[in-house]
C-alpha cells in the first residue's frame, strides 16, 4: 500500500487530523520548540567554551551566556514534558475515539464479519491495527512534521545569515529528511513485503503441522516437518538480516552526512567569523549541529515503519461502514412492530420474506421452528445488532439499531451466559453498575441463589472463574437471570436459555423465568413446546414466514400441526 493511501486515503487517519487539528498543531509546535531549545542549549555552551578559553577580563563577560544556558538547560527538558504531555494526551484521546468507531462497526456487522473473516483476521483487527494506527501517529507523523517544521527553520535562520549558508544546510537537511528517507523505502519495501509473506506462511503452515504433530510421528516423517520447517525459517531469517544489514548501513551512511554537515558549518563560520568576538562563535554553530541529529536520524525508520502499517489501514478500510451516528434515539415505547422484513446473509437464502409480526408490551410470545430457520437471527433484529436488509422494525416508532438505549429495554438470557474472570457483585452489575448490595441479594433471593451464594468464603466478593465454570448450567441460567432483574429492562429475549440442561433443570427454570419476568414482555425462542402452555401467544416459523400464530389453547384445540408437535415432544420427553 503506497504511504499516500495509508495517510490519507482512509477515513481512520485524515479525518481525526482535520477534527483535531488545533492539538495536534500545538503538539508538533513543541515538538519542535523542544528540539530549537537542544540546539540553543549546545550553541550558548560552546559559546561560553569558546569565550572562557579566552580569558575574559571580567566574569560579567559570560554572565550572559551562562544565563542561558541554564535557561535552555532547564527549558529544553521542560518542554519535552509538556510536549509528551500534549502530544500522548492528543493520541490517547483519539485512540479512544477509533477504538469507538471500530467497535460500532464491527458491533453492526458481527456476523458478517465472522463469514468475510477468518478468526485471526479478526483478533488482528481488535488487537493490533488500532495500536499500529496509534504507532503510526506517535513514531511517524510526529517525527516527520517536527523534523519538517525545525528543517524550515533553520533554513530560514540561516538565510538571515548567509545565502550560501542557507544554501548549504537546505542541501544537507534535503537529503537527511526527503532523499534517503524515500531509498529505505523504495529499499526495504519488497523485503519487508517477503518476509511478512515468509512468516505467514510459516506460522499457518506450523500450526497446521503442529495440530497433525501425532501423525507426522506415527508416519515416521518427524525429521521430514523438522527439515520443512528449518528450510522456511532459514530463509525468513535470511530477508531479516537483508534488512537489518541495510538497516545498518544506512545508519552509519547517515552518520556521514552528519559529520560532513558539522565540517561544513566549521568550513563556513571559520571564514565568515573571523572579526572581533566572532570567533567565539564557531565553537558554538558547531556545537549546535549535534542535538539536532536526535530529529532527523528517526525519519527513515518512520518512513519505513508507515509501510508497514499498511495492513492494518487496509484491514480497517474493509470493514463494512455502518453510519455510526445511528443510535442517538431513545426507545420509550416498547411495542414491537416488525413490517415486511426481508433479510438473508447470502443474497441467494433469504431468512426472512415480507415478513410481519407484533408484540404488545407485557405480552408472551413463544417462538417455535426447526433448527437453522431463524429464530436466533430474528432475535439479533429485534435487538439491533442486524439490519434488515428490507422493511422495518421498531419499538414505538424507533429502530433498535438507531437507539441508545437499547440495552436498557432489551435483555437476552440465551444458550450460555457468559461470566467473567471478576467478582461474583461485578457480573451481577454488568448491566446496572449502581445497583446496591442490598438490590443484589433480593435478586439472588428471587432467582434461589441467596443461599448459595451466602455460603461462599466471600460471598459477593468471591472471584468467578473465567466462563464460570465453577457454576452448573442452571446456576449460570440464575446468576444472568438475576442480571436481568438488576437491570430492570422491559422486553426480554430467552433465546433456548434450557437447551442444554436436564429435564427436571428445565422444568425448574422455566418455571422461575416465566414466574419473575411475568409483568414484562417476553420473547421465548425454543426448539420444543416445554413451557409453552403459559405463553400468551405460540408462533410458528417455516421459509421465513409464519405458519400458524395463536394462543396455545386455541392451537391445540384446532391446529393439528401445533398438535403433532406436542404429542412428539411428549414423546421425547417421555423418553428423557
Amino acid at each position: 500500500m503506497k504511504l499516500k493511501t495509508i495517510l490519507f486515503g482512509n477515513d481512520w487517519i485524515t479525518p481525526f487530523l482535520k477534527k483535531y487539528r488545533k492539538g495536534f498543531v500545538l503538539a508538533i509546535f513543541l515538538g519542535t520548540i523542544t528540539m530549537a531549545m537542544a540546539g540553543l542549549l549546545m550553541f550558548s555552551s560552546g559559546y561560553v567554551i569558546s569565550k572562557s578559553a579566552t580569558k575574559p577580563e571580567n566574569i560579567l563577560m559570560i554572565y550572559v551566556p551562562v544565563l542561558f544556558v541554564r535557561i535552555f538547560g532547564i527549558g529544553r527538558p521542560v518542554m519535552r514534558y509538556v510536549e509528551r504531555l500534549t502530544s500522548h494526551n492528543w493520541i490517547l484521546r483519539i485512540t479512544s475515539l477509533l477504538r469507538k468507531k471500530l467497535y460500532l462497526r464491527l458491533e453492526k456487522s458481527a456476523v458478517n464479519l465472522s463469514e468475510r473473516y477468518k478468526l485471526g483476521e479478526l483478533l488482528g483487527v481488535l488487537n493490533e491495527d488500532i495500536g499500529n494506527l496509534q504507532d503510526l501517529f506517535l513514531r511517524t507523523l510526529f517525527p516527520v512534521l517536527i523534523a519538517g517544521t525545525l528543517a524550515i527553520a533553520l533554513v530560514i535562520a540561516s538565510g538571515f545569515f548567509s545565502l550560501w549558508l542557507a544554501l548549504g544546510v537546505a542541501l544537507f537537511l534535503g537529503f537527511l529528511i526527503v532523499v534517503l528517507p524515500l531509498i529505505s523505502l523504495k529499499f526495504t519495501m519488497k523485503l519487508d513485503e517477503e518476509l511478512k509473506a515468509y512468516r505467514n506462511d510459516l506460522f499457518s503452515h506450523l500450526t497446521d503441522d503442529i495440530l497433525g504433530l501425532q501423525d507426522w510421528v506415527l508416519s515416521g516423517r518427524k525429521e521430514d516437518f523438522l527439515t520443512a520447517y528449518r528450510g522456511a525459517e532459514v530463509s525468513a531469517r535470511k530477508r531479516q538480516a537483508k534488512l537489518l544489514s541495510f538497516g545498518r548501513k544506512r545508519n552509519l551512511f547517515l552518520q556521514v552526512v552528519y559529520t560532513l554537515l558539522v565540517i561544513y558549518l566549521m568550513a563556513w563560520s571559520s571564514g565568515a567569523l573571523n572579526t572581533g568576538d566572532a570567533p567565539n562563535y564557531i565553537a558554538a554553530v558547531s556545537l549546535m549541529a549535534f542535538p539536532l541529529f536526535d530529529a532527523f536520524s528517526p525519519l527513515s525508520d518512520a518512513v519505513v515503519e508507515t509501510n508497514r502499517y499498511g495492513d492494518s489501514v487496509r484491514r480497517l478500510n474493509d470493514l463494512p461502514d455502518p453510519n455510526e451516528t445511528l443510535r442517538d434515539q431513545v426507545i420509550t415505547d416498547v411495542d414491537l412492530r416488525i413490517e415486511h422484513l426481508d433479510f438473508a446473509f447470502e443474497e441467494e437464502k433469504k431468512l426472512f420474506h415480507d415478513f410481519s409480526l407484533q408484540v404488545k408490551r407485557g405480552e408472551h410470545l413463544a417462538i417455535l421452528g426447526r433448527s437453522g430457520v431463524g429464530k436466533s437471527t430474528l432475535a439479533g433484529l429485534i435487538r439491533g445488532d442486524l439490519i434488515p436488509h428490507k422493511g422495518n422494525i421498531s419499538f414505538g416508532g424507533i429502530a433498535p439499531s438507531k437507539a441508545k438505549n437499547v440495552e436498557d429495554k432489551i435483555g437476552v438470557i440465551n444458550q450460555s451466559p457468559y461470566l467473567f474472570a471478576a467478582s461474583l457483585r461485578s457480573n451481577l452489575t454488568l448491566a446496572n453498575l449502581h445497583a446496591t448490595d442490598e438490590e443484589i441479594w433480593e435478586a439472588l433471593e428471587l432467582v434461589g441463589l441467596r443461599e448459595m451464594v451466602e455460603k461462599l468464603p466471600k460471598g459477593l466478593s468471591e472471584e468467578v472463574d473465567e466462563a464460570g465454570e465453577r457454576f452448573s448450567g442452571g446456576e449460570r441460567q440464575r446468576l444472568a437471570l438475576a442480571r436481568i432483574l438488576l437491570s430492570d429492562v422491559e422486553v426480554v429475549i430467552l433465546d433456548e436459555p434450557t437447551v442444554s440442561l436436564d429435564p427436571i433443570t428445565e422444568n425448574q427454570l422455566l418455571r422461575l423465568f416465566f414466574e419473575r419476568l411475568r409483568h414484562k414482555t417476553i420473547i421465548f425462542i425454543t426448539h420444543h413446546l416445554l413451557g409453552v402452555h403459559q405463553m400468551d401467544r405460540v408462533l410458528f416459523l417455516e421459509e421465513g414466514k409464519i405458519k400458524f400464530d395463536g394462543s396455545p389453547a386455541n392451537l391445540m384445540a384446532s391446529n393439528a400441526t401445533f398438535q403433532q408437535l406436542y404429542k412428539l415432544d411428549l414423546g421425547e420427553e417421555k423418553t428423557d
